[in-house]
This record gives C-alpha cells, structure tokens and sequence, in this order.
C-alpha cells in the first residue's frame, strides 16, 4: 500500500494539483528545514507523505511525526504548525463541503451518531491497518481516472472522491463510536470482546447478552466491521498471540487462549500472519535471517 501512494509519477506531480466540484488534490515538494502554519478550515483533509517526513503541531496541543507509512485526517477548523528537516513530498486530499454534507447523514445513519461524523480529534491512520484497504483503493482508483481524456476523468473522479470520504468518514465515526461509550450493540460488543478475550465462551452467547439473536447480531457487526464476530475475536486472540509468543512456548500461549487443538491454533496463526507461530519466534531472534 506506501507502494501506491509514491507511484505518482512524474507527470501528476508537474501538475501540483486537480480540482473538482467535490475534491481537491493538492502536490507539495516542500525543501529541508521548512517550516510553515495552515489551516483546514471548512474542509476535511487527508494527508499523506510520498516521501521524506514531517513534525506536526495540531491546534497547538497535539505533536506528533509521521512518514510514508500513515495518513492523517485532519478535521475541519484544524491549525497546524509543520516543520521539515529534510526534503519532503506529500500529496493533500481536501474534501469539499458538498462531498461531506452529502455523506455525513449515510454514516451517521449507519454508527447511530447523533453528533456529525467529521467532529473529532484528529485521526491516524497506518497504511498497514485493515481499515486502510478501501481508501486506499479509492486513492488508487482516483489516479487511474486522472489520466482519462475530457469530461469522463471528472466525472469519475468524482466517483472515487465519495468513496473515499466514505470510507474516511467510517473510519472516524468508528472510532467516536468506540471512544466515547456509544450503546449501538457492535460498539458495546468490541469493548466486551477486548475485555474478555480470553474468557469468552461463545459468539451465541455475546449476542445473547445484548438480546439479539445470532443471526441479527452476526449481521450487523459485520456490516460495521467488515468481520463476523469470530473472524473479529480470532483476529485480536492472533495478535494478541505475538505478544505471548515473545516470552511463552506455542503449545503455552494456545492453551492460554484457550486452543485445545495446538494445530488448529497453529492453522488460525498462519492464516493470519502468513507464517507458523514458530516462525514468528524464529523471526524475532536477532540471528534469524529470511
């Protein structure tokens, strides 16, 4: 996925920028030991790093760096200070206001937010993150159709810009809706499963509890997450493993998750990770070379 983001070739970045009546798209070539202050002001923007890094301050309380291997979101109404040690390239996404307005009330709908989906801190996001897949899909997508002759390039432009605030905006109402104590079921569901990953007894019985049958419940958490409830509980038991794996055995750290059969654990580990669970420990030593 960084791969995408710098394949940008040399023709779009002498452009500096595309606009339409939804997005904007926004090249820098920003030199070393740069600095400068901006704002978002009505508009949402997604910025990524094509290459080199940069040291952000975000409405003078939030410090952070990033590089090639994340995005920020930044809300509208946002400050930002940016400084630059090296030579950096980056590629800005402003999302227009009829873009937002036209989607806020779909997601909002969807989270059962009450409060718009924009509102909120500032969202990091690793291009490694599963959540990422879509947008940058979408990103993908927008450059092939930049590249389109006449009005067809605009008009599918367009097309992958509102897939893109989407999948943006589901990113930020998932994870107010995390945050801040929502009772929508699915949110109540993910906070329980990480408090009880390793007691959990069965899917069943978690919808159980929120009066909601299997089916209604399988449903509904994976039309929020993209997962059902077991692919959602065994991906979090995988990582969770690695973490164990460090200090415990394979047979210790299944049994601790409560794996009875050490190969279907086994099975679930590589399925996930593409490698066995003692691979993963053999990976970890510094001797141990691919």
């Amino acid at each position: 996925m960084e791969k995408l983001l710098k394949s940008f070739s040399r023709y779009d970045e002498l452009h500096y920028g595309f606009q339409t009546d939804l997005i904007r798209i926004l090249y820098y070539d920003l030199p070393e030991h740069y600095y400068e202050q901006y704002a978002s002001y009505e508009c949402s923007k997604l910025c990524t790093i094509l290459d080199g890094e940069k040291e952000v301050r975000i409405n003078k309380t939030e410090s952070f760096q990033y590089g090639s291997d994340e995005m920020i979101l930044l809300p509208p109404h946002s400050s930002v200070e940016m400084s630059i040690e090296r030579q950096t390239k980056a590629l800005v996404f402003e999302l227009g206001d009829e873009l937002i307005e036209r989607l806020e009330p779909v997601v909002g709908e969807e989270f059962g937010l009450a409060e718009k989906a924009t509102v909120g801190d500032v969202v990091r996001c690793g291009l490694k993150s599963d959540e990422m897949d879509p947008v940058v899909k979408a990103i993908s997508r927008m450059k092939t159709y930049m590249a389109y002759p006449g009005e067809s390039r605009i008009f599918l432009v367009d097309l992958a810009a509102q897939e893109l605030a989407y999948h943006l905006l589901r990113i930020r109402a998932f994870r107010l809706s995390l945050h801040n104590g929502s009772k929508h079921p699915v949110f109540r569901a993910i906070r329980d499963i990480h408090k009880h990953l390793i007691t959990l007894s069965s899917v069943k019985e978690l919808a159980g509890s929120y009066n909601m049958s299997h089916t209604h419940f399988t449903h509904l958490f994976k039309s929020i997450t993209g997962l059902t409830p077991l692919e959602y509980i065994t991906r979090e038991k995988m990582r969770l493993a690695r973490q164990l794996l460090q200090e415990r055995t394979v047979t210790e750290t299944a049994m601790h998750l409560n794996y009875d059969n050490i190969s279907h654990f086994i099975a679930l580990f590589k399925k996930q990770f593409g490698i066995t669970p003692k691979q993963y420990q053999l990976s970890r030593q510094p001797e141990y070379v691919l």
